[in-house]
């Protein structure tokens, strides 16, 4: 035996947690709780108080980042830091010993050195379709280190890895999701792809964008930016963007971010916070202690041998368990025994334990004992910090095995079930939840040639366990198996592809018995270094090497024996550092769940790097086995270009199994990389690896050395077998696009690469029968079916489509969003293509009328005539309205008091304590003779205001009152051609109103009622110019109006009449400062409030004048 690794020594573990619903992470009232962020172990303890600080902080702004995007409904509750085992023997970093429920493949984060590829940006990997969940988060310690906040950046990959969104960014140059877009229309600008809650600010230098400094109203979407300054939400349904060719608008049939997260598990039917909290943190380390290993002795081992070779398995993986592990085991049927309690390895109490296992007898009874081998299986995880490992084929379980299983959930364990019949597998399925279940194939292939490949439960049981240590411990690599016929002496080879820490070399018996006697054996290295063979029981044949460091190259082995017999060869190696190739396989079935062939898929995926850079150009194979031993092994190739993979060049391989065994329900597979080398990036990536549809390589190195890897462990289930029906639909249309839009007849020409039937997996069958949806902005989640049928391709061309569909006719401008999708020749409907967007001009289409209802000939007459009865009671409402408008608008003009000519007021009241005489006037034009007083007007000072024209309740009789006009000094307009009002000078004359001369008041005038009534309203005044023959009859009362200073100063009409002749065009000073010496004419016009008020002057009458 030569493995001298001890517990502190080679803990080199996963680079990459394998996904995510291994997480102990669930969401309650408190948050998420149980949220681990591992620090690798290639970290140093220097500056781990900081570094723990540190990590602190960032997930604070994490969590509040988090509570802000989902509206306090989510937010990092509870967070437990692992450290490395070495960094305990600091002094300074202190951990909670009584944690031990963290695994180091539990991890939500994992901290560690700056990705060689990636650098210091956090990442995450995304390998699934829409809602399935990344790979564990990688945070770089440069990024840790950074001063820039954090928060909003964790929350971006969060999102990624547990809800399964993606990126709504676009990469420069990416041929699926670019970083600008069109939508079609006549004049049709290049727009950045995004999903922002307001228009993006910014512009285009070269291809890339630039965004603008004035973005602080942009908040949204996470998924778009981390580095915006005011970024906090997530694109909801509300302002989510269908047009951008984003990942996530792809990927997720047009649905936004927020959408997708509040669909996953942890916000239905799961109780939420309503409050976001401060995040509570415990330091932990590691605290895998060893393996307690719980193996079903009942009368079900008894069937095909299983309990012989679950008993040399469990043999087989303590002897290769390193030094310094602590392992137990317990047995049960219908009762309970501690074979071993938990003791701490060596290499004496090793051959002891093994030799207790020899021991263990199948019993006739039942599994009655389980409850009790599950209550220490929890003591034994929960205080001794030990993994769980279950060997069964029970066929019954206790009737409160559901408390078990909540138990289990309680305490945090994850248990690894190894189940030996479909029965089990469907029992124990639930206790499995948060752990592996691996369903062992219990048949055994007939036919054992040596040189082929062969698989009975022993070797299933052998491989998975060994899985289980590289799963949980440090990453051991199975290099070769093989069936080998030992007779006499046996020679052969083997490459190691890297240097190692620990070599295991073993070869034991198959077919249940073996009629060899084994001699010697040795294996020598590349540097002739030369290990023993060692006989460790009936069966086992381990090699025990005293080297330290194992050389990469070619190993040989020699074996004599006496007799001949075929035996199983196997060869791991562990290595300390991180330059080993590493595999790792998955499947899509989540929690353990039987997957439904009948609407999903079946999909096996594989990760191989090589010191964290992803591997390229090789050829894995799946060999799928299932429970009935009348199925036939099925082997399927995986590839990088998969469409089952949403990310190439990132080192995941995927197929899609399209053709599953016939009778089968229960699944085991192995994976099988011979002879690769593939190429390895060693360039630099300057963006991030989960936004586009692939990560390019810079600097492709091909590797120099071939290697082998067989990858165990992988298991599904399936609800019932698969019988043979085509129900697999075709692949997904990812290119659909704009070929031509012909605003003129409402058209839009659309065209795609057709894809080919059975998801794509189908090699020569493509697809011609399509359909094709379109969706109107103003009825969004509502598709309108276009077209239905058969397109033929381009001339000369197996798969390229065009056709041409309507455009929705619409009297508002709006984006409609197409779809296009395969149907196969049974019905098979794939997923919904890709949307491309036209934009539609708001255009009045011509109505059909064949579109148009043909009413009843009465019914339409009838219409026609209510129209027209409402179409004059229209008119007549009109009318009214008007004439009452203008009756009070009348009423309005005739309530003036006062006139106020440029800057002096007309006070129209007798002068106080005295009465003026009348003295006899020229004749004027009397239009209100015969007027009465008016009632309402009836007052102490009636007679020195102004008449308000108004009629006197119960008489038609119009009233004018006796008024004495005051002086008045009269100035020049502000409309005048003179610049600057000249200062009033002494000399300015001063005109008065009435026949007395100048600075004279006129006496009050006196109004005999004529016997005549004029009926109101009273008629509009005209006045003509005066002729020269004023013998004239009609004009022979009116007077030449003349201002000056001689002794005919004439009569001013009215102030109205005064005023028009201020305001005419033509008055002007003289040169001396003097009024014009007449006017040509003086015809009195209609004048308002609103045009003479620009002139200074305000009157209170309206558009007639009230005083003669």
């Amino acid at each position: 035996m030569f493995i001298k690794t001890t517990l502190g020594v080679g803990l080199t573990v996963l680079c990459l947690a394998i996904n995510a619903q291994s997480s102990f992470t669930k969401l309650g009232k408190q948050g998420y709780e149980n949220v681990v962020v591992r620090i690798s172990d290639d970290v140093p303890s220097t500056n781990c108080v900081q570094i723990i600080d540190r990590i602190q902080v960032m997930m604070q702004d994490a969590s509040n980042a988090m509570c802000k995007a989902l509206d306090n409904r989510a937010y990092l509750g509870n967070v437990t830091i692992m450290v490395p085992l070495h960094w305990t023997a600091d002094g300074n970093c202190v951990v909670d010993s009584s944690i031990t429920w963290p695994r180091i493949h539990k991890a939500d984060f994992i901290v560690g050195q700056d990705h060689p590829v990636y650098g210091s940006r956090p990442f995450s990997l995304q390998y699934g379709g829409c809602g399935v969940s990344s790979l564990a988060v990688h945070l770089p310690l440069n990024f840790l280190n950074e001063v820039s906040a954090k928060g909003v950046a964790i929350a971006h990959e969060w999102f990624h890895y547990r809800y399964g969104a993606y990126d709504e960014v676009g990469i420069n140059g990416d041929s699926l999701y670019p970083n600008g877009y069109q939508i079609t229309q006549t004049v049709a600008s290049i727009l950045p792809t995004s999903c922002t809650n307001v228009p993006l600010k910014g512009e285009w230098l070269g291809n890339e964008w630039q965004n603008s400094y004035d973005n602080n109203n942009v908040t949204s979407s996470i998924m778009f930016s981390t580095e915006l300054p005011n970024i906090n939400r997530l694109c909801t349904k509300d302002d989510h963007l269908k047009a951008p060719p984003t990942k996530q608008n792809w990927l997720c049939g047009g649905r936004s971010v927020s959408e997708i997260v509040y669909s996953h598990y942890d916000f239905i039917n799961h109780t939420q916070p309503t409050t976001c909290n401060q995040t509570r943190f415990s330091v932990a380390t590691v605290t895998h202690r060893g393996y307690h290993i719980v193996l079903d002795v009942s009368s079900g081992m008894a069937v095909n041998n299983l309990m012989e070779d679950a008993k040399f398995a469990v043999s087989h993986f303590i002897w290769f368990l390193p030094d310094g592990l602590t392992v137990s085991v317990d047995t049960f049927s219908d009762s309970y025994s501690q074979v071993q309690t938990p003791i701490v390895l060596n290499m004496t109490n090793k051959n002891l334990l093994l030799a207790h296992l020899d021991d263990i007898q199948v019993t006739s009874g039942s599994t009655a004992a389980l409850g009790l081998a599950l209550d220490n299986a929890v003591r034994m995880s929960r205080h001794q910090g030990m993994e769980i490992i279950i060997v069964t084929s029970a066929q019954q379980v206790p009737s409160n095995f559901s408390v078990y299983v909540e138990e289990f959930r309680r305490n945090l364990i994850a248990p690894h079930i190894l189940a030996l019949s479909v029965q089990t597998s469907k029992l124990f399925s639930a206790l499995a939840r948060d752990g592996w279940l691996y369903s062992i194939p219990t048949w055994t292939k007939p036919s054992m040639v040596p040189g082929t490949k062969y698989w009975n439960p022993q070797t299933w049981m052998i491989d998975i366990m060994q899985s289980v240590y590289s799963r949980t411990r440090s990453y051991r690599a199975k290099i070769e198996e093989r069936t080998v016929l030992l007779s006499e002496w046996t020679n052969g080879t083997f490459q190691l592809d890297s240097p190692a820490t620990n070599l295991m070399f073993s070869f034991y018996p198959l077919g249940g018995g073996f009629s060899m006697n084994f001699q010697t054996g040795s294996l020598v290295s590349p540097l002739n270094e030369e290990c023993t063979i060692l006989h460790i029981n009936e069966n086992l044949y381990p090699a025990d090497c005293e080297i330290t460091t194992f050389e990469s190259g070619t190993w040989s082995y020699f074996i004599k024996v006496k007799g001949s017999s075929t035996v199983r060869m196997d060869v791991w190696f562990e290595a300390n550092s991180i330059s080993p190739i590493k595999v790792e396989s998955w499947t899509n079935s989540f929690q353990n769940q039987p997957i439904n062939w009948a609407n999903e898929r079946v999909i096996v995926y594989a990760l191989v790097t090589e010191q964290h850079r992803a591997v390229s150009g090789l050829s894995p194979v799946v060999h799928l086995i299932g429970d009935n031993a009348t199925d036939a092994i099925i082997s399927v190739t995986l590839n990088e270009n998969n469409p089952s993979d949403v990310i190439k060049g990132d080192g995941i391989y995927s197929a899609q199994l399209i053709n599953l065994p016939r009778y089968s329900t229960h699944f085991s597979y192995v994976l099988e990389i011979l002879g690769g080398t593939g190429t390895v990036d060693t360039g630099i990536f300057d963006g991030h690896p989960s936004a586009g549809s692939l990560i390019p390589s810079s600097q492709p190195t091909p590797r120099s050395t071939s290697f082998n890897r067989y990858v165990y462990g992988g298991s599904f289930q399936l609800t019932q077998p698969y019988d043979g029906r085509d129900v697999l639909p075709p692949g997904r249309i990812t290119n659909l696009a704009i070929l031509n839009f012909n605003s003129n007849n409402a058209t839009v020409e659309l065209k795609w690469t057709g894809p080919k039937d059975d998801y794509d997996a189908s090699s020569s069958y493509y697809i011609k029968w399509f359909t094709i949806t379109g969706e109107e902005g103003g009825t969004p989640g509502v598709e309108i079916s276009y077209f239905n049928g058969t397109i033929q391709p381009l001339p000369g061309s197996l798969d390229k489509m065009t056709y041409t569909v309507d455009v929705p006719k619409s009297n508002k401008s709006q984006n409609v969003y197409y779809r296009v999708y395969g149907l196969d020749t049974v019905g098979n409907k794939g997923q919904a293509s890709n949307i491309a967007t036209v934009y539609v001009p708001a255009t009045i289409f011509p109505i059909d009328p064949e579109d148009v209802t043909q009413l009843p000939p009465a019914l339409f007459w009838f219409l026609i005539g209510l129209a027209c009865v409402c179409l004059l009671l229209l008119v007549a409402i009109a009318i009214a309205f008007v004439r009452r408008l203008l009756d009070a608008r009348k009423r309005k003009a005739m309530a003036a008091d006062w006139v106020q000519i440029g800057e002096t007021t007309l006070d129209l009241r007798p002068p106080n304590g005295k009465e003026a005489t009348r003295k006899s006037e020229p004749e004027v034009p009397d239009f209100h003779a015969n007027s009465t007083p008016s009632p309402r007007r009836l007052s102490d000072d009636f007679s020195t205001r102004w008449s308000d024209n108004s009629y006197s309740a119960g008489s038609d009789i119009y009233q004018q009152p006796e008024r004495i006009f005051t002086t008045a000094r009269i100035e020049t307009p502000a409309y005048s051609g003179v610049h600057e009002r000249p200062p009033i000078r002494p000399g300015l004359p001063t005109y008065s109103f009435g026949d007395n001369r100048a600075s004279n008041a006129s006496p009050p005038m006196s109004v005999t009622p004529s016997p005549k009534k004029i009926p109101p309203p009273p008629p509009q005044r005209k006045f003509f110019p005066y002729p020269p023959d004023k013998s004239n009859s009609e004009n022979r009362t009116k007077k030449t109006l003349r201002f000056g200073d001689n002794d005919e100063t004439p009569l001013a009409s009215s102030p109205s009449y005064l005023a028009s002749q201020l305001t005419k065009d033509n008055l002007s000073y003289r040169g001396d400062g003097q009024m014009p010496k007449s006017y040509s004419e003086q015809t009195l016009t209609s004048a308002s409030n609103s045009s003479l008020s620009k002139f200074g002057i305000i009157l209170g009458a309206d558009s007639e004048a009230s005083l003669v």
